[in-house]
């Protein structure tokens, strides 16, 4: 799979997100958890003016056309270096008018843009509520007449930018997430009739998914992965640590400590259902959907309901037993370490609950989710 990639040249794919709308939209955080959420470089055009800029706004002057040409050449500049390293990008940029708008496409055709749209009293209160920023609420009607609505130009998703920051970052990432697949097999598509692939061979290898999409998406999903992420760095170094420090002591200075095998393996223990939960949230799980993508669309969210339904109740059983043999356990001690052999269910129930939440929100998204194009179609854009 990686010689395939490799040769369709997917790695080297950046892609360029600006989010974009007036000031008091929420374009820094949320253009900080898209870009975290999606794995791309951050990019903050506020940082790219120049200090005569900053020192207008602070007056409470608007910028004109003229101030802002330096500005957006630094942008360019920025969004073109990110290119050239192979990094897709999420920008942070007002791009009121279609003008600027068009520069940044000169300069990356295949940049898109998510507006966060709200209105003026909104952008008034959150302006005026912010402290420490350079923009004061006097200019805010002066955005607004600067403002040119990007709705209706291709590659641009208006956003509801009134709604919490959770809900707008799931909807941006989701729309990113089913163009960058729709890009991705439409190269795999081209890069297959390129090699002389048979029609057979490209559409297996198209239908051919090993692992799922994301569970759930947004801030939450950040939180869960930054808690398991950490959770599995600082378990996996403990067990280096105390390996090392075992071994060195044993065979350099002829003692040891004795219960560094027994907690090395607890800690073994709740790392690997950790990660279990991790990767699952994560889609990383391995999943087999042969005989499932046969069937018509409406059967498929029958089938994987009652799949992920047998998922949540195999974990309930897991969780119930490990729960008994935890209550059984507590009262036996490890006769070397001397903790409660409990311990050794509670990541696995705590594991078996976690993925029993996963489950039942994968069913709320089967329903709620749109199916997936079939792959004859997946060379139309969504724009």
């Amino acid at each position: 799979m990686k010689d395939f990639v490799s040769q369709t040249g997917l790695q080297g794919n950046c892609r360029g997100l600006v989010v974009m709308g007036v000031s008091g939209s929420g374009k820094t955080d949320t253009s900080l958890a898209v870009a975290e959420a999606l794995g791309y470089r951050h990019i903050e055009a506020d940082h790219f003016h120049p200090a005569a800029n900053v020192q207008r706004m602070r007056d409470g002057i608007p910028l004109s056309d003229e101030d802002r040409v330096e500005w957006l050449n630094k942008l360019i500049t920025e969004m073109q270096r990110a290119e050239a390293e192979g990094a897709s990008f999420v920008l942070a940029c007002s791009a009121l008018k279609r003008s600027y708008r068009d520069l940044l496409r000169n300069a990356m055709p295949d940049v898109r843009f998510a507006h966060l749209d709200i209105d003026r009293n909104t952008a008034m209160q959150r302006v005026s509520g912010r402290s420490g920023h350079f923009m004061p609420a006097s200019l805010v009607d002066s955005q607004f007449a600067t403002l040119e609505s990007p709705e209706g130009e291709a590659g641009v998703l208006v956003v509801d930018g009134r709604r919490p920051v959770e809900q707008v970052v799931e909807q941006i990432v989701a729309w990113e997430q089913q163009h960058a697949q729709l890009a991705i097999n439409a190269n795999t598509d081209a890069a297959a009739l390129a090699v002389g692939a048979d029609a057979a061979t490209d559409e297996a290898m198209q239908a051919a998914h090993l692992t799922g999409e994301p569970i759930y998406t947004g801030a939450p999903a950040l939180v869960f992965d930054r808690i398991t992420d950490w959770m599995m760095a600082v378990l996996l170094g403990f067990m280096v640590i105390v390996v090392f420090v075992s071994v060195v002591m044993r065979y350099l200075f002829g003692t040891g400590w004795a219960g560094a095998e027994e907690v090395s393996q607890l800690a073994f223990v709740w790392l690997v259902f950790v990660g279990v939960a991790s990767s699952m949230r994560r889609g990383e799980l391995m999943s087999f959907s042969m005989i499932r993508d046969r069937f018509p669309h409406a059967f498929r969210r029958v089938i994987d309901s009652i799949s992920w339904l047998m998922v949540a109740a195999a974990s309930g059983l897991c969780a119930w037993g490990s729960w008994n043999q935890m209550q059984f356990g507590w009262g036996i001690h490890s006769p070397v370490t001397g903790y409660p052999l409990g311990l050794i269910m509670l990541p696995i129930m705590v594991c078996m609950l976690a993925l029993i939440g996963l489950a039942l929100a994968q069913i709320v998204n089967v329903w709620r989710r749109k199916q997936p194009m079939p792959v004859a179609s997946a060379n139309v854009t969504a724009d």
